[in-house]
């Protein structure tokens, strides 16, 4: 396996754990009336900036981990079949992204076509944030997972 494999499955183990952990907590506390409570926003920021920062740990840790156990040279060499792969799967990452956000600012005209029948309350914008968080989160699982599967398809 290249580096850029190894490195890849990191991210993709890393970003799964971390927002799967991290929008769990968002939902549970959704669940249990804490959109009403005005500490919402300073805990969902405090555990936010937590996920990133656990994140960063677990991608420095497990990529030093790969580079010590990958020789220099595939370290150090990208072949054109890797930027193309990394190329097709932005472009798709990308037009994913478009979509949904799109789907996001639909979704929010008909909230206030509807008088904010989805979203009203003081924690509104946190859940809004969390939602577009969501976005990118998926949109980068993509590209990292197409990207991986066109380097694994081109052996």
């Amino acid at each position: 396996m290249s580096f850029r494999e190894k490195h890849l499955w990191i991210t993709i183990f890393a970003t799964v754990v971390v927002w799967a952990v991290y929008f769990r907590e968002l939902v549970d506390r959704l669940m249990h009336g804490w959109i009403d409570d005005p500490r919402f926003a300073m805990v969902m920021g405090v555990g936010f900036a937590g996920a990133l920062f656990v994140l960063v740990v677990i991608e420095v840790v497990l990529t030093l981990f790969a580079t010590f156990t990958t020789p220099k040279v595939d370290r150090e060499t990208k072949d054109e079949r890797e930027m193309l792969a990394a190329y097709k799967a932005s472009h798709i990452s990308l037009m994913l992204l478009i979509a949904l956000v799109i789907s996001l600012g639909i979704l929010l005209w008909f909230n206030g076509l509807f008088r904010y029948a989805l979203f009203n309350g003081p924690g509104a914008m946190v859940v809004l944030a969390n939602v577009m968080v969501a976005c990118v989160v998926v949109s980068e699982l993509t590209r990292f997972s197409f990207t991986l599967y066109l380097l694994r398809r081109g052996r």
